[in-house]
């Protein structure tokens, strides 16, 4: 009977396999650590003595109530007790089976402990057997204790307590897995909303609470201003003490503006070196109050890094939000990033207020549509040159040609350098037009007759390539060409902004025989401070100078110095821009060499000698 109910509160079948128990498994049931507790020292002995012939060696005896609670407590050990077995008799004194196992069923050191119990009663009695087994006792026994039913039944009960350790420490683990599932969870629901790095709002929070603040503003008639505010020359830092410096830098940008602003504001990093501020209910004279606190606060902030310090500023643009304008929240961020982009254009280190007139984004926008035109006329092919022609005063026939590059739209408009040539120097392009035309000119000029030079425009940034020398070298000798039939133009400004590195150059491609001018000479303020450092052949005088030289005095006084000077240092000179027969007999006197202008020539797409 007794072994039914067992088997019932086990929840185990009849027909339920069990793994079978192997050698190792016995080896660690035998070394488990059984307390035998009873008030008859010859009861305790014999059982000591039946589980010690089966192999138990790790047993402790006591003969009362607090001896048993003694062994529980002495037996804990980092939160986990080692004992593995209780055997009570129900004659222990202080203490019944009930009481105990209603103590340890207080405490998870002690819960997982079975419990065997023995009765001095020789009859059976089911109500002591439901009391017993009611309060966790694994097997219930009497007295006499055979050798044949104990040592089993205390292996059956050790393999419980083993059983009952790895469902517990499985449920630990799985408490843990879940609560780091838990933790994940959290995290991930945090980055979703929020910037790794500061920890403030990101973009993608900032674009929800726009959508319900301009809901608000819709229907209640509110106002709000987005300031948006980037870090200036933030890239300066990144590149010369690492991106550690630059994100040690944004995390106390961060933490000032959590100083600046309180909860209800919203504080967002953008990406990068970009942070935004949703302040509601404010006018756009108090919203460009906010800003220019900002500003101040962070025109004298110092970042220091390894004993180095850097001047901190910040340009801010403001988007003001009224009810009037129909917007989404990509429009009011869209508008505020023009603004910081209007302020930045303007100097840096100030504020500015989104005005739809802003010449800046004219420029942009007429940069971003303008690139891919350039891009796909690039790779279609439809650049194209035409050549105007210099007369020479000496022979007084046409001595060159300038090269002048077109662009063919896909309408078949035809546009000029200022249409798309500053745009291909902001967006990077510029390199590509340089090769293009540095190509088809060496191309042209073999098929011209040799006493017929060209001048070939290129940026002051081809001259910063490495890779312009060997490819001016390799056409060269593909063509046969020349080299003194080949004349490089470059400009004053070009050449100033990396004077050595674009001296350098100049001085390795005149070493193959390449000629050089200068153009626009004389329209900034160093001309002739830089031409005499500068390794020019030829000096084209700014088109400024030439306009009005026969009615302006000063031009003509200025005109004959350039001249002059140019003869002096051993120098030709060309005089841009003449028009008229009067212009060309003025310059005829001062001495100059060349002649390029609408009176001679205009340009064409194909050569007129």
């Amino acid at each position: 009977m007794a072994e039914k109910i067992l088997e019932h509160r086990s929840g185990v079948s009849r027909n339920q396999q069990a793994d079978p128990i192997i050698g190792s498994d016995v080896d660690v049931l035998i070394d488990s650590k059984i307390v035998i507790a009873g008030a008859k020292e010859s009861d305790v002995a014999f059982m000591k003595t039946m589980l010690e012939i089966s192999g138990f060696s790790n047993i402790i005896t006591t003969y009362n109530g607090n001896g048993v609670m003694d062994c529980l407590r002495q037996g804990i050990q980092d939160d986990i007790c080692n004992i593995d077995l209780l055997v009570i008799d129900s004659n222990l004194p202080g203490m019944t089976v009930s009481e105990l196992r209603t103590m340890m069923d207080e405490f998870d050191e002690w819960r997982l402990i079975p419990i065997i119990s023995l009765t001095q009663e020789s009859e059976w009695d089911h109500a002591q057997l439901l009391t017993d087994l009611g309060h966790s006792v694994t097997s219930l026994f009497y007295h006499p204790l055979t050798a044949e039913s104990f040592p089993p039944s205390v292996m059956t009960a050790l393999a419980v307590k083993k059983e009952r350790d790895e469902v517990a420490q499985r449920h630990i683990e799985l408490v843990d897995e879940l609560d780091k599932l838990k933790v994940m969870e959290a995290r991930l629901q945090f980055s979703v909303g929020h910037d790794d790095l500061t920890g403030l709002l990101n973009r993608r929070r900032l674009e929800q609470v726009l959508d319900l603040t301009l809901t608000h503003i819709r229907n209640f008639k509110a106002t709000s201003a987005l300031l948006y505010l980037d870090v200036d020359r933030f890239k300066v830092l990144n590149d010369a003490e690492g991106h550690e410096a630059g994100d040690s830098l944004l995390v106390q940008v961060a933490n000032e503006l959590r100083g600046q602003f309180s909860v209800s504001e919203t504080l967002v990093r953008i990406g990068s070196d970009e942070f935004a501020i949703l302040v509601d209910n404010v006018t756009d004279e108090k919203a460009m109050g906010l800003a220019e606190e900002l500003r101040l606060l962070f025109d004298g902030y110092i970042f220091e890094h390894r004993h180095s310090q850097y001047h901190l500023s910040v340009s801010i643009g403001i988007k003001f939000i009224e009810s009037d304008e129909v917007l989404t929240a990509g429009d009011v961020l869209a508008q505020a990033n023009q603004a910081c982009y209007t302020a930045k254009k303007r100097g840096r280190n100030r504020v500015h207020l989104y005005c739809p007139q802003d010449t800046e984004m004219h420029t942009l926008r007429h940069n971003v549509e303008w690139a891919p035109r350039i891009r796909e006329a690039l790779q279609q092919e439809r650049f194209l040159l035409e050549y105007q022609p210099i007369y020479s005063i000496g022979t007084g026939q046409i001595s060159h040609y300038e090269c002048l590059i077109r662009m063919k739209g896909d309408d078949h408009v035809i546009y000029y350098p200022n249409d798309f040539i500053p745009v291909a120097e902001t967006m990077g392009l510029i390199h590509q037009i340089d090769l293009w035309v540095v190509h088809h000119a060496f191309n042209l000029i073999r098929t011209l007759p040799e006493d017929i030079s060209l001048t070939i425009n290129l940026s002051g940034n081809i001259f910063l390539d490495q890779n312009l020398f060997p490819l001016i070298k390799q056409k060269l000798a593909e063509t046969g060409v020349n080299p003194s039939r080949v004349i490089f133009e470059i400009t004053e400004t070009a050449a100033i902004s990396n004077f050595e590195q674009t001296k350098e150059m100049v001085i390795r491609l005149r070493s193959l025989g390449c000629l050089f001018a200068l153009d626009d000479f004389g329209a900034g303020f160093n001309s002739y401070s830089y031409l005499k450092q500068f390794p020019v052949e030829i000096l084209k005088i700014d088109g400024s100078f030439i306009t009005n030289l026969d009615s302006d005095p000063v031009d003509q006084l200025l005109v004959k110095s350039m001249i002059d000077i140019a003869h002096g240092l051993g120098k030709k000179t060309v005089a841009e821009f003449v028009e008229h027969q009067s212009t060309m007999d003025l310059l005829k006197e001062h001495g100059v060499d060349y002649i390029q202008g609408f009176l001679v020539g205009k340009p064409r797409g194909t050569l007129i000698s």
